[in-house]
């Protein structure tokens, strides 16, 4: 089932100088089309298809500002990955989910 497994796809873009070279052919274009121009650290879900599922911007709800989460850190952020996960993997089971929201939730106790 292709729902089942993930094709993870790393793009590089916004390397400076020294580092240009690893900058993704097209990287900012892609970027810019799925929404995300100038927001690094940024992912998105994609169906087979290409067609967006969902994104790391997170829409402003209950007072709290939206935008790119980023790497998944603060409560709200995480509770919006949680929300693309429920909505780019409905097939994971809840304690797949779980470990990563454990995961996720611990690093801010870390600090």
């Amino acid at each position: 089932m292709i729902d089942k497994y993930f094709v993870v796809s790393h793009v590089t873009v916004e390397e400076h100088e020294q580092k240009a070279a690893l900058n993704t052919p097209d990287g900012a274009e892609l970027l810019k089309s799925l929404g995300g121009a100038d927001m690094v650290p940024f992912f998105a879900f994609l169906a087979p298809s290409g067609s967006t599922i969902v994104t790391s911007n997170a829409p402003a709800k209950d007072g709290k500002k939206g935008g790119n989460i980023g790497h998944p850190y603060e409560p709200q952020e995480v509770d919006w990955f949680l929300v693309m996960l429920d909505k780019a993997a409905p097939r994971m089971t809840a304690e797949e989910k779980g470990a990563i929201e454990k995961f996720l939730r611990a690093q801010k106790q870390k600090k």
